[in-house]
């Protein structure tokens, strides 16, 4: 994969841990009436004004559109009303440079506004929070991240779906299903003992130390965990790579429990699943992590050496894939492209401007490649589909996808919270935008009652019909994206996989494969 970027003249702020997913004061004017309730003491000047500042600083340089930096804030700021619903945060009608706290119709607190200085409005953000403090109990009681979440919340909810911001439990979470974590690779539920073990991933930590499905853990070091949650379970049981944890663990087989000792490995979840059926290897990629890409490349090799020659074709199936990392979703289309055009990212931060590129080393470029879309395909399953089908190296057979074209910058906060923020929107290589719009597969199956198409009678007068569809389409602008969907509705089915059935037949069919690549190729110079 080669990425080039535009021009870096505005570097991202703060020094942030960004993942590409693409990933803070002066006295009060009013007397405040002292309460019997102290504070608590965890909304300090310093990190409140540097969480602030973290934040709005991130919004104002690299959202996708130019904000209104203070309307944000001020919005932000009346989202303490779902912890306080008293309280309101207004604009001084004499002066619109002095941002006021009403509660209950008098005025709590004032400071002077920012007009589109981040630090200025931090300032303002932790004064005026902390004047509200001031006359409510509430506000007093609640904790620095709750205060964090009602303003970043109600910011996140006046800009796109898909901004929002994480607590730190929360993204630390999301980190390790992006990322892995370090652990002993178990699935565990809730047991009068401890913990049930409900499955044992092979060839992962626990695996090897014997333990077993059916095994119940009493305790995780020297303290029983009868009576915890899951949640604390998990916790225990997680930690740093490379050290060890010892379990007092109960066995049915056994008379007594016994200790077993695991070390801890780097666990990711497994997004890849495959299997060979009639000479076809079908991949199911449920999301995209940090290893997805690895795996493809696994599975797909690992097929190539038990079918050799006899290998008919692959399917990449992403129906109900919400996506994932960006750049595993470019290191998978890249597996099976020479060379050419995958993705193309713009936004309004130069950096947004990016060009992901096949490199010439493929693992499959003579494969012949079916991918499975359907309405819940968004985001990373798009940037495969859109990739391989442009660059005629797939057919695409369902519904058309999602449309979740845009890439998200996660951002790491002083606070270890995220702020998960859309800066750029996504186009397919023939240059036409996936946001929206989604990919528009080559065999519609959304209008078929059954896997009864005639696949023989896919002649070149069908052929003139699927290229009137995507010229329509690539060509299709904001205006019309809902008509553009609509030419292949998503209509999930319980029966038979259609789907599945007709890229087999098709891969089977070398003529009719080739053919429907050459429909839905774009036209030269696009």
């Amino acid at each position: 994969m080669r990425i080039r970027r535009g021009k870096d003249r505005h570097p991202i702020r703060h020094g942030a841990a960004v993942a590409f997913c693409l990933f803070l004061l002066t006295s009060l004017n009013a007397c405040l009436t002292t309460q019997a309730d102290e504070p608590r003491d965890d909304f300090d000047r310093v990190s409140a004004t540097q969480m602030f500042d973290a934040g709005f600083s991130y919004i104002n340089d690299i959202y996708i559109e130019q904000p209104d930096l203070g309307a944000l804030v001020m919005t932000g700021l009346n989202g303490l009303r779902r912890l306080e619903p008293g309280l309101a945060v207004v604009r001084s009608e004499d002066d619109k440079n002095r941002v006021m706290v009403m509660f209950e119709g008098r005025v709590a607190g004032s400071a002077v506004a920012g007009k589109s200085e981040a630090a200025v409005w931090a300032e303002t953000a932790f004064k005026i929070v902390s004047a509200a403090r001031g006359v409510s109990a509430p506000l007093r009681k609640a904790t620095a991240e709750e205060i964090y979440e009602a303003v970043f919340n109600t910011i996140s909810e006046q800009l796109d779906p898909y901004t929002r911001y994480t607590s730190a439990e929360t993204a630390r979470e999301e980190r390790a299903q992006r990322e892995g974590f370090g652990g002993i690779g178990v699935v565990v539920a809730a047991h009068s003992d401890g913990a049930l073990i409900e499955a044992v991933k092979a060839g992962q930590p626990a695996a090897k130390a014997g333990l077993q499905k059916g095994d119940r853990i009493l305790s995780i070091g020297p303290q029983s965990i009868g009576g915890l949650s899951i949640k604390r379970i998990v916790g225990r049981l997680r930690g740093p790579i490379g050290e060890h944890v010892e379990m007092l663990v109960r066995r049915d087989a056994r008379a007594e429990p016994f200790t077993v000792q695991v070390v801890r490995e780097r666990i990711v979840s497994q997004t890849i699943f495959s299997q060979i059926r009639d000479e076809i290897v079908h991949i199911r990629v449920t999301s995209f992590n940090q290893d997805t890409a690895h795996e493809m490349r696994r599975a797909t090799e690992a097929a190539r050496d038990r079918l050799g020659s006899q290998l008919r074709g692959l399917i990449i199936d992403v129906r109900g894939n919400p996506g994932g990392l960006l750049d595993q979703a470019v290191e998978l289309a890249d597996l099976f492209l020479k060379s050419g055009a995958i993705l193309r990212t713009r936004g309004r931060h130069p950096r947004s401007l990016q060009f992901f590129d096949a490199d010439p080393e493929v693992i499959g470029s003579d494969i012949p490649i079916a991918v499975l879309l359907d309405g819940a395909s968004a985001s990373a399953a798009e940037i495969v589909a859109s990739a391989l089908q442009d660059q005629g190296r797939a057919i695409v057979i369902g519904a058309s996808s999602f449309g979740k074209g845009t890439v998200q910058q996660v951002l790491r906060l002083p606070n270890n919270g995220e702020l998960i923020l859309t800066w750029a929107r996504m186009h397919a290589p023939s240059g036409y935008i996936l946001n929206k719009f989604g990919v528009l597969p080559n065999i519609c199956t959304g209008h078929l009652a059954g896997s009864d198409v005639n696949l023989a009678h896919l002649t070149e007068k069908d052929g003139a019909k699927i290229r009137q569809d995507f010229s329509t389409r690539r060509a299709v602008d904001t205006s019309n994206a809902a008509s553009a969907k609509k030419s292949c509705p998503w209509q999930p089915r319980e029966e038979k996989d259609v789907d599945l059935e007709i890229a087999e037949r098709v891969l089977h069919k070398k003529d009719i494969y080739n053919k429907m690549l050459a429909y839905a190729r774009p036209a030269a110079g696009s």
